[in-house]
């Protein structure tokens, strides 16, 4: 649905592409804008990288929708002014969360893995997996 996409990470910038290309291959992984490394002074929780994801990508900050797995990403995406969906992990599923419009166990898959809905503070209506139409209701676009 012409969704713009990017990466914005602490971790380096070819590890960053290797993910990519390993889960989706390379022609979807060139349709991500990659922030990895040191782009910008500040690490997460600080909202340095966001905002720049947010200039580099020309779409607003409350239009953009972060999708996070850790409390301090969690906070840069708040910090930024951005909505943002949290997939809880066996590392940070202990976190607090309350700044999350969403937060799930997966991301879910129509044949494999369900989502769990741990807690929602949006319009979204998860079922089994996170559709198109759950993540436009989280930006307030569908």
């Amino acid at each position: 649905p012409g969704w713009r996409l990017a990466v914005a990470s602490t971790s380096a910038h070819a590890s960053v592409q290797a993910v990519l290309r390993r889960a989706m291959g390379d022609e979807l992984a060139d349709q991500f804008l990659v922030l990895a490394g040191d782009v910008v002074a500040a690490k997460k929780p600080d909202p340095a990288i966001y905002r720049l994801a947010s200039e580099q990508l020309g779409v607003p900050a409350k239009q953009c929708l972060v999708i996070e797995d850790s409390r301090n990403g969690l906070l840069a995406a708040h910090q930024a002014a951005m909505p943002c969906l949290v997939t809880v992990s066996s590392f940070t599923g202990g976190e607090h969360f309350a700044e999350a419009a969403l937060v799930v166990s997966a991301l879910g898959d129509p044949d494999g893995e369900a989502c769990q809905v741990l807690a929602n503070r949006s319009a979204a209506r998860p079922q089994t997996y996170i559709t198109f139409a759950d993540l436009q209701a989280i930006v307030g676009a569908g």
